[in-house]
This record gives C-alpha cells, structure tokens and sequence, in this order.
C-alpha cells in the first residue's frame, strides 16, 4: 500500500491505496486539519502547528503515512513543456537543468527534476524547477517526527500523468480547473494533449455572483487561448475539481457558448473505492493525491534531488587546511620563476640563432651581393625616370607636321608673299615675314591663320609701305614706267603643344 499526502489550504489530505496495471483502488483517505495560516503558497510557515496535528493522527493511525509520497503545489515552481529528441536521461538532465537558467534569476536555489508526457511529436520533457527552501520545509517537518519520505512529485505533473493513462481523456480537449482554496489552476489539454496551465488566485468571495463572474473571465480567456492558436480541435469542455454544485450552477448561467459544457470532474473507471462509499469523499478534492499514483514511465522525485543537491565534500583536516596558503604561494612563486626562466631562455635561443645566421660567410657573401643587386637596380630605376622625364619633354614640346605647313602655304590665297619663315623648336614660334597688296589682306591673312587653331597665341607686329617700279615697250617702240605700292608686315605664331611628326 502506498499513501499519497497533498498540503492543501484547507488541511492535510492523506489517501492510501494500491495501484495495478493503471488502476487505483483507494483504501483510506483522511483530510487533518490545521490551524489557518500554517500553510502560505505551499510553503509551511507554523512547523509547529502542523507537528502537532500529524502526531495526533498517529496516535489514532500509527501506519497513516507509511510508504508515503509527497504532492506539492506553489507558485513558487517553475515548469516547461518542452520538445526533445531520443536523448539518454544523464542528456535530458542537462536539459532539464539547462530550461531554468535564463530565470534562474527570479528563483531562489532551484532544485531540477524531470518527466516525460506526450508531445504531437512523441515524448516531449516536462520540467520542473522548485525553490529548496520550499522542499526544505517538507523534509525538515517529516524529518523531525521521523517519517520517511519516498518521493516529492509537483501538483501539475501529476494532473498531466493521470489524464495521460486515463483513456476517458484520450483524445479529447478540454480544461481541468483545480480550485484549492482562492487558488485557480487551469490547464488546457487538447487531443489529450497537454498545452497549457495558467494559475490565479480570485479575489472575491466564493459562491457569489462575482466570484462567478471571475470564474466565467479565467473560462473566456482559456477559450480565447484555444483560438489564438488556431488548433483544429475547439475547446468543448471544461471540468472543475473543488467546486460545489452551487457555485457550478452559477458559473453555468453565465456560459454564453452553448457549445461549451461544464461538469464537476467526475470519477474514472480506473479508480475504485475499497471502502464504504461515503458522502464526505469528494473526488475532486481529493484529485491532486489521486492524481499522484500515476508517475508515468520516469517519475519526479525531488525529494531525491533535493539530497542530491546537499552532498558535501568532506572537510579537509584543520592541519591540511593550514598548509593551503603557504603551498599557494610557494606554487605561486615557482610557477613565476618558471615563466620568466622560459621566457628568458627562448630569447637566448633566438639571439644565438640570429648571431650563428649572421657570422655564416654564405649568408654574409649573399648579403653583400643583395646589396650590390639593390644599387644596380636603383641606378638602373635613375636611368629610367630621366628617360621617361625626356620623353615626357619631348612629347610636351610642339611639333609643325608636314601637313601643317602644306595647310599654311594655301592661307596666302596667291595674294600673299612669303618672304621667310623660321621655326624655333624649343618655343615652338613661327617668325612670319611676308608682302601683301594692302594693310587689308595682311590683317585676313593674320585672321586665317588663327582660324587653324594650331597656336595658342599670334603676335601680329603690324605692317609698312614698300615701293616698285617696273618698265614696259609698246608696239610702236616706245618704253614706259610704272611704279606700284606694296604693305610689308610680320608676325610670330606660337604652335601648341604635342602633335604629330
């Protein structure tokens, strides 16, 4: 027989049983009450009161907690559905311990444990994460009236295992809502699928129409949650553990889905009772220690955890405790000397290399011919860059072509005479003298040859009067003069740069 004990705001619950092959037959079942206030959030604020009530529970029922196994419930546990690979379990411990550290934060001294449920995709790993000075309470209380605890197992897990090997639920969506207390825990399966928990606390008190009301928001948001994610199975029913048929009623009335229904969870074929049936045993107050006989295939065990997390290595003696210091600082000291005596060392072995590499009469002859190699080239790189300098010069300078002065002879048009024409080809100017009939030609001489575009400037010098005589005999015999005025002028054009021969 193994008895499953839930600390729940309304008192101690105690249920005994076997379970065989998925099926629970309950044997005994007792709820101890306690003096209010020695139970907050799961945690045991009053030892005392609570020594007290199971000492004299034992006193009328020595094996009342024989064989036990704790359930707990806390705002202060962490969980995680999480989706795994086939892993080895020391792998889905790491993992599990791994979920927690990103609010490792907002817990104090997480103690990690770890189960399997059913994914869409097969084994998927529900984590649980419990602050130790919770477990602490529970071990340090049963510890005291020397009980022995077998396991610590967390309220939510244990509602996910049995929906899991019950097969009324298979395949089915719907919302398990647990009421302890004010305390609301809502969870959402689908497909017999766990998805989602939420927990609350309600604020109003119970059996009243706003405590209806409040029911009726947390039902809409779980419904809105179901739409959210757009899953092919709609949210149908919802059941509730720790309600009574009052407050049921008028939570129904409120129900605006007609689709939805509402029930009390009622009783699976795979749990019996072994005993009188009485009107004081009510399944869904008790759900959260029924619940706890089905483990799954790898059940959580905090309890072996938390002891896990408390193994401490063995003292040193007082006099081997002593030595730590000085032999740090010896350790200290010689692996300094060891480091500043290498890196010494390794200088040493690369100055002698450099100096053998130096003293090599090959290495020094190879040097000194590098050298010589090296004035060569850059005597020869001299050479180069004035030829380049010349040529950049030459290529600079402007050239009169062939064609260019065959272009020039035709700007006389017959009616000037070219007396001389001398080119610099340093400057690149063109020393102009000519003859023309009038100042007039002269000055469209002048125009035509800038018309070219052949120079950057023309010095146009002006021009002077030139006078000729010439004679002439007629057919009579007789000889006559004639004497005719001429404009002499010069200029000086200067070619552009460039060109080609």
């Amino acid at each position: 027989m193994q008895t499953l004990v839930y600390f729940s705001n309304d008192g101690i619950q105690v249920l005994q049983g076997i379970i065989k092959k998925g099926h629970l037959n309950i044997s005994n079942f007792k709820t101890l009450p306690v003096e209010a206030g020695a139970l907050i959030n799961g945690v045991i604020t009053n030892e005392e009161a609570i020594k007290q009530t199971i000492t004299e529970a034992l006193k009328e029922s020595p094996h009342l907690f024989k064989n036990m196994k704790l359930v707990i419930d806390s705002s202060l546990i962490a969980t995680k559905n999480v989706e795994v690979p086939q892993l080895k379990p020391k792998e889905l411990a790491i993992v599990a311990a791994t979920e927690f550290e990103d609010t490792a934060g907002n817990y104090d001294a997480l103690v990690v444990d770890y189960a399997h449920i059913p994914g869409p995709a097969g084994n998927n790993l529900f984590c649980c994460g419990v602050e130790k000075r919770v477990l602490e309470s529970y071990v340090t209380l049963f510890a005291s009236l020397k009980i022995q605890i077998k396991s610590i197992d967390v309220g939510l897990n244990t509602l996910i295992q049995y929906v899991t090997a019950t097969k009324d639920y298979k395949g089915m969506t719907f919302a398990l809502n647990i009421l302890d207390g004010k305390n609301l825990i809502s969870v959402l399966f689908e497909n017999g699928l766990y998805i989602f928990s939420n927990r609350s606390r309600l604020l109003s008190e119970r059996g009243t129409d706003a405590f209806a009301d409040e029911l009726s928001g947390k039902l809409s948001s779980l419904i809105q949650f179901n739409k959210s994610q757009k899953s092919e199975h709609t949210l149908n029913m919802s059941l509730y553990a720790g309600l009574d048929e009052f407050e049921l009623n008028g939570l129904r009335a409120l129900n605006f889905d007609p689709d939805l229904n509402l029930f009390n969870i009622p009783q699976t074929p795979n749990i019996k009772n072994g005993f009188v049936m009485d009107e004081s045993f009510d399944f869904g107050s008790f759900i959260y220690p029924i619940a706890g006989f089905f483990a799954g295939i790898k059940p959580i065990n905090l309890f072996a955890a938390f002891k896990k997390s408390n193994v401490e290595k063995k003292e040193l003696p007082f006099e081997y405790k002593a030595l730590i210091l000085p032999v740090a600082l010896i350790l200290i000291c010689l692996i300094v000397f060891g480091v500043f005596f290498g890196l010494k060392y390794s200088a040493q072995k690369k100055l002698e290399d450099m100096n053998a590499y130096i003293s090599d009469e090959s290495n020094q002859a190879q040097y000194m011919q590098a050298k010589q190699l090296t004035d060569e080239v850059s005597a020869i790189q001299a050479e180069v860059t004035n030829v380049e300098a010349i040529n950049a010069a030459i290529t600079s300078n402007p050239k009169l072509t062939s064609d260019k002065l065959a272009h020039m002879a035709t700007l006389g048009n017959g009616v000037i005479a070219v007396n001389a024409m001398d080119y610099d080809g340093t400057t690149g100017a063109i020393n102009i003298s000519a003859i023309a009939n009038n100042e007039k030609e002269a000055a469209q001489y002048i125009g035509r040859l800038k018309d070219t575009q052949y120079f950057t400037q023309i010095d146009y010098t002006g021009y002077s009067q030139v006078s000729s005589s010439s004679t002439s005999t007629t057919t009579t015999g007789t000889t006559t003069g004639s004497t005719s005025t001429s404009v002499s002028f010069s200029a000086i054009a200067y070619l552009k740069a460039g060109g080609t021969q």
